[in-house]
């Protein structure tokens, strides 16, 4: 399991979290699926967070790997064939895919996005950014990044995009900027170094 994977709870899964508020329980209920964050898999836990229905309804929790039903990472999503709502973020998913198959890369979507494809859950909004996961091979090149970045900023909605590797992730905007220097985002916190897949 890596960060930004989708876990479908069981539906007896009992999360692990301190002082969840109200919503919590009503949100899974509507849609049981919780995301894993980017922290240390601590033996038969896995760190993950609960979405509510506003940004800020977000909670931390451990779940126990036996809770898990199914699965979904970025890239099986980015091939989802469910049914797409007529909106920015979501249409936009087709031309990313046209982009980054054009320099052969993995890729997929995660945020609202992705829990939207995932689970059913109505999370996408007309101002929603497109929140995508890229996972780099040692063939690629910064040039081939520039332009794949660049591509993507003609689509009409702002695409967040994220470079992951095994150092952890960096922001591919950021990253172009200053590769030799980055904020890498790791499951022991945050580091500014060189990042490389």
């Amino acid at each position: 399991m890596r960060p930004h994977d989708l876990l479908r709870l069981t539906p007896h899964a009992n999360l692990i979290a301190e002082d969840a508020p109200a919503w919590v329980v009503p949100s899974l209920a509507r849609a049981p699926f919780v995301v894993v964050r980017r922290a240390r898999i601590d033996g038969d836990l896995v760190p993950v967070g609960v979405r509510g229905t506003s940004r800020a309804e977000r909670v931390p929790a451990l779940l126990h790997r036996r809770d898990v039903a199914e699965t979904l990472t970025p890239e099986s999503l980015a091939r989802s064939t469910v049914p797409r709502r007529p909106l920015p973020a979501l249409a936009a998913l087709t031309d990313v895919a046209n982009a980054a198959a054009q320099f052969d890369l993995v890729w997929g979507p995660a945020g609202s996005v992705g829990f939207e494809l995932a689970s059913g859950a109505v999370v996408v909004t007309v101002e929603s950014d497109l929140d995508i996961v890229l996972r780099p091979q040692a063939r690629h090149t910064r040039m081939d990044l520039s332009e794949f970045l660049r591509r993507i900023d003609l689509l009409g909605v702002r695409v967040d995009a994220t470079i992951e590797s095994e150092l952890g992730a960096v922001a591919l905007r950021e990253w172009l900027l200053s590769p030799d220097c980055a904020l890498i985002k790791t499951a022991s916190g945050p580091q500014l170094g060189a990042f490389a897949w």
